[in-house]
């Protein structure tokens, strides 16, 4: 922990935030269910989950069951994936929605996105759906395993640009969603298939000279929850999971992360989110200090606390 300027772990403790403190001793401290089990419901039971909770329908759950997509970060997808990025558990509300995501939201072509895709690259909203998905149980579900079939073969047929038509800081950012998805696919050693496709992702991720100062600055403006956006904290906290995490670029990439903590070492929240305004924009954020946190900890193997 000698990277960051005072170690911040006993602030990501608070009870306060029930959802970062399930993060952390998952982890961090390296928790199993049973001891989790507490945490856990204070996390359902805490205000802003609850208020979600009793917000949905039977029918529509949080938007529309004709099209999960409806509603974007607030709607049934965006919810899922915010209570995924929270750490909380399944329960019935959302396993009916992660159903009603399996039937309504894959494409035409085999991949969880919406029919029209417009707004992000598919890449995004696969790796997001796989994520949640996986998050809650369902990760072999039929229709998920197909998702993940078509998206690992678009990574080797196409391993420069990943299937994404557009060459922008979009498919970067689709990228880091699929690999966030990958990377927790399987609990021990990754499938050789799955090993190959996240080394596809960390090199395509690795191989763009990041314009921090230019036209990927907005990498540098940490948010949470996210959507099909993504920052350096996030990018991060994916590469650090692989063994790219030793590549010079991935170091260089991390250090311009470290340059982000204030000298309490916690990173800030720096730009606004459609969902869940729990922690306000230019404040510490306990969720993006965890993710940063975690980061370090995977990358160099110092985590005096999983004891």
């Amino acid at each position: 922990m000698e990277l960051v300027a005072r170690d911040p772990v006993p602030w990501l403790l608070d009870p306060g935030n029930p959802s970062v403190r399930v993060l952390a001793l998952k982890h961090i401290f390296k928790r199993g269910p049973t001891e989790l089990a507490e945490d856990q419901q204070r996390l359902l039971d805490w205000k802003p989950v609850a208020a979600l909770r009793r917000h949905w329908d039977s029918i529509n759950f949080w938007g529309r069951s004709d099209n999960p997509y409806f509603g974007g970060p607030v709607g049934n997808f965006g919810t899922l994936y915010l209570f995924a990025q929270l750490g909380v558990p399944r329960r019935s509300e959302i396993a009916s929605a992660c159903e009603n995501l399996l039937t309504r939201g894959r494409h035409s072509e085999g991949y969880f996105a919406p029919q029209d895709v417009s707004a992000a690259p598919w890449l995004s909203f696969n790796g997001i759906a796989l994520q949640v998905l996986t998050h809650f149980g369902y990760g072999d579900d039929p229709g998920a395993l197909d998702a993940w079939n078509v998206m690992l073969t678009a990574f080797g047929s196409a391993p420069d640009h990943l299937g994404c038509a557009l060459a922008d800081r979009a498919c970067r950012a689709g990228a880091v969603k699929a690999l966030g998805a990958l990377i927790h696919r399987n609990e021990t050693q990754p499938t050789d298939r799955d090993a190959k496709a996240i080394e596809i992702l960390c090199d395509y991720l690795l191989k763009h000279d990041y314009a921090w100062e230019g036209e990927d600055a907005d990498w540098l403006l940490p948010r949470f929850p996210r959507y099909y956006d993504a920052d350096i904290i996030e990018l991060c906290h994916v590469l650090a999971h692989t063994p790219a995490r030793d590549h010079p670029r991935a170091q260089a990439i991390l250090r311009r992360m470290l340059a982000l903590q204030d000298s309490l070492g916690r990173w800030s929240k720096m730009k606004t989110t459609p969902a869940l305004s729990e922690e306000r924009v230019l404040q510490p954020s306990r969720w993006l200090t965890f993710e940063a946190v975690h980061s370090l900890m995977l990358t160099y193997g110092d985590n005096a606390y999983a004891t």
